[in-house]
């Protein structure tokens, strides 16, 4: 028998169905740090480590931007065949990898990145 537990007002089902929701960002945060070398930086100068961050972020963004745009293309379906598992008709995937996974054999998707896309990059830390 498991538990939730929580400080909000969430009926069984619904605490469930959000609980069962973190585990698509948990292997979301495991590929970004993965494919973008956030678990293989061994940085000692706070300066190097935002520069690090600052990329890490950037990449993010283009691989997002590319991300949402592949959901709505209409090759969707032959694309995700690419990178699905023969065992599950799902792919075992965050959007982040699958993307990563694809560009590497379809240089098509290159294309949703829309070019003249504008990236405002100003933050403060």
């Amino acid at each position: 028998m498991r538990h939730l537990l929580s400080n909000r007002n969430l009926s069984a089902k619904r605490m469930s169905y959000e609980y069962g929701c973190r585990f698509s960002c948990e292997e979301g945060f495991r590929d970004e740090k993965q494919l973008l070398g956030f678990t293989d930086s061994r940085i000692n100068s706070i300066k190097a480590w935002q520069r690090m961050f600052s990329l890490v972020a950037i990449a993010l963004l283009i691989l997002s931007k590319i991300g949402s745009a592949f959901l709505k293309h209409e090759k969707k379906q032959k694309w995700l065949r690419m990178v699905r598992s023969r065992r599950k008709r799902r792919p075992e995937l965050s959007l982040v990898r699958a993307v990563v996974e694809l560009l590497k054999k379809e240089k098509e998707l290159w294309t949703l990145l829309n070019i003249e896309t504008k990236l405002n990059l100003n933050a403060r830390l």
